[in-house]
């Protein structure tokens, strides 16, 4: 007898993994959701955007953007964090959404580090420091005087309480001596309204490229080790006076943590396929910007090293969410 009811039991056993494996090979089976942190307009949506689409052609499902903004990009991160573990929830997070936040905010309603799995990096991409061609300056030194002589005259958007536009602002604001004004924003696409209607004066942006060419902003320099192509007459930072300021945004996709490693296998396989497309990888240059893959392991480990880098910089500054 009890050999027998062993015997079922291990039966029952090995249908339950056959019909578990049966589910991921099924995978997937229905429509997947991507949260975007942020409102339409930034590199982030539309990035998200950009791969959604071969993505979604790939994986035979359709993929629905949902833009959930606010809290720096905190209120999108927890809905995601928050989700079913079951592969139908994709998130695009960022190193402030998934690493500056844990440093600066004192309490989350989740943990960006442990409630979010890791399926891939997307891309790097530099800032461009971009003001409104009414301020009467055309360098980063002609800036700082402007600033110097007009103490907390000037108004520098952000993306948001604690990103990393935010944290750039603070930067150049310790490394060279001016008093200027935060103003945050929930996403880049309000700051960049405000900064080209002239309510702000100037902003750390990495979607500015097209408005900087328009002659609608005007480029002072990039955050990078060297310039974009897109503006290839706007310097460095470094090269415009301020050493040291060589800093970079990354952009990861993400699912919920205790989604099956089957899934996030596929997802990565996947998303590495059409980041690998020359049309993508031009895209993304067209944005300053450059098409990072990774295995789910090592987009961990440069999460690691990114916010422990990061954590200097915000004690060195004492930000906060404000």
């Amino acid at each position: 007898m009890k050999n027998r009811r062993a015997m079922i039991a291990g039966l029952a056993g090995l249908l339950a993994a056959f019909a578990v494996a049966g589910a991921h090979a099924a995978y997937p089976d229905k429509p997947l959701q991507f949260i975007v942190p942020y409102p339409p307009g930034g590199l982030t949506d539309a990035l998200a955007r950009a791969v959604a689409k071969p993505l979604s052609d790939r994986l035979q499902q359709p993929i629905v953007i949902q833009n959930v903004s606010g809290g720096g990009g905190n209120i999108g991160a927890a809905k995601a964090a928050k989700s079913p573990p079951d592969g139908y929830t994709l998130y695009i997070g960022n190193n402030a959404t998934v690493g500056l936040n844990t440093l600066i905010y004192k309490s989350l309603p989740f943990d960006p580090l442990n409630d979010l799995a890791p399926v891939s990096m997307l891309a790097e991409s530099q800032t461009a420091l971009v003001v409104h061609p009414s301020l009467p300056v055309q360098t980063v030194m002609e800036l700082i005087a402007f600033a110097k002589a007009n103490p907390a005259k000037l108004n520098y958007g952000s993306t948001g309480a604690g990103g990393v536009s935010h944290l750039a602002g603070e930067m150049f604001k310790l490394a060279t001596g001016v008093r200027m004004t935060h103003v945050p924003y929930k996403g880049t696409a309000p700051a960049l309204t405000d900064l080209l209607g002239g309510q702000i004066q100037l902003m750390f942006n990495d979607s500015a490229a097209a408005h900087v060419n328009s002659g609608k902003l005007r480029g002072l320099a990039v955050t990078g080790t060297k310039r974009w192509p897109q503006m290839p007459e706007v310097p460095t930072m470094t090269e415009a006076g301020v050493p040291g300021f060589d800093k970079y945004n990354w952009f990861g996709l993400f699912v919920p943590a205790g989604t099956p490693a089957p899934m996030i296998a596929t997802l990565n396989k996947e998303v590495v396929t059409v980041l690998q497309d020359p049309g993508i990888q031009k895209w993304l240059q067209g944005q300053g910007a450059e098409a990072m893959s990774s295995s789910p392991e090592e987009f961990a480990a440069y999460i690691r090293r990114d916010v422990a880098k990061w954590g200097k910089v915000v004690k060195e500054t004492g930000i906060t969410p404000e």
